[in-house]
Parts: structure tokens; C-alpha cells; sequence
């Protein structure tokens, strides 16, 4: 299980990365909702238990004073969202997205075996940074009063 700390009365409550991913790619699209932005898309599967998230994010780039490149996306859309000082360094709910996701390609790739749920591709010359992952989830439903409940499965260690 890849345990994640949201930290404290932070927007995200998760504990693994796979569920805060989830979370917070929920969370971007639901802020979209009523907007003219579209840029996530989360959509679930409940016929073979699985989540798709595919975003194209507007990209920001700059080198450091060390030389070294950095990427990251622009609040391209209006939230509230709080980082709960746990392990999550980004200040805003577009880059928090892009941070989990780009964990959790690092992880897949330290682990042996591990399968490639999770895709993020940087392409400097249009600006735009895409995501695509599929992920495995459960279904339940809560028998007080029949809501539905997902969770997301873990794949790595």
C-alpha cells in the first residue's frame, strides 16, 4: 500500500496515493462543473471496476537558478483548496492533481513488476501536459440508506 499523509484540515482526506489521486482529479472535474473549462475528465466503470481519468493541463516551465527544469500547471480553474501540510507540496487543486499523478508514475516505475496505471506526458513545444490512468476501484453500497460508495484498490507497495 503506498500510504499517503493528507496532513491536517487539509481539502484532501485520503490516505493511500491511488485514492488521493482519485480524490483530487474528483474534486478538479467537480470544479469545472458550470465553467467553460474542460479540461479532466473522470469517468467510472462499473461493469469491469475501474476509473479513468484523462486531463490535458495548461503547462508553466521555467529552469532554476541550479539549471534544473521545472513544470507545473496554472490554477486554470477557481477552487478552494487547502494543503494540509502532510505530503502533498502543491498550493492549489490543478497541481495537486499533477503532483499525484506524477508520484504515482515514479512509484510505478521503482517498482518492479508493477503495472502502468498511470501516464503523464510533458510536451514543452505545445505547453500542455496530459494525464491519462486507469485505476481499479470497489463498488459498495451502503445498506442504511443506499448510497454508493467507491473505493480505490492499491497496486503498489
Amino acid at each position: 500500500m503506498t500510504a499517503f499523509n493528507p496532513g491536517t484540515d487539509g481539502t484532501l482526506i485520503s490516505t493511500t496515493y491511488e485514492a488521493a489521486f482519485i480524490e483530487a482529479a474528483q474534486r478538479l472535474q467537480d470544479a469545472e462543473a458550470g465553467t467553460d473549462v474542460d479540461n479532466i475528465s473522470v469517468n467510472y466503470f462499473t461493469g469491469d471496476n475501474t476509473v479513468q481519468v484523462n486531463g490535458t493541463f495548461p503547462m508553466t516551465q521555467s529552469v532554476g537558478t541550479n539549471g534544473q527544469p521545472s513544470f507545473g500547471t496554472t490554477e486554470f480553474v477557481t477552487t478552494t483548496f487547502a494543503n494540509g501540510g502532510g505530503d502533498l507540496k502543491s498550493t492549489n487543486l490543478p497541481n495537486a492533481v499533477l503532483e499525484l499523478a506524477q508520484q504515482l508514475q515514479i512509484k510505478e516505475k521503482a517498482q518492479t513488476g508493477a503495472e502502468d496505471k498511470v501516464q503523464v506526458t510533458y510536451t514543452t513545444e505545445t505547453g500542455l501536459i496530459a494525464i491519462a490512468a486507469e485505476l481499479n476501484v470497489a463498488y459498495s453500497v451502503n445498506q442504511t440508506d443506499g448510497s454508493t460508495k467507491i473505493t480505490t484498490s492499491t497496486y503498489l507497495d
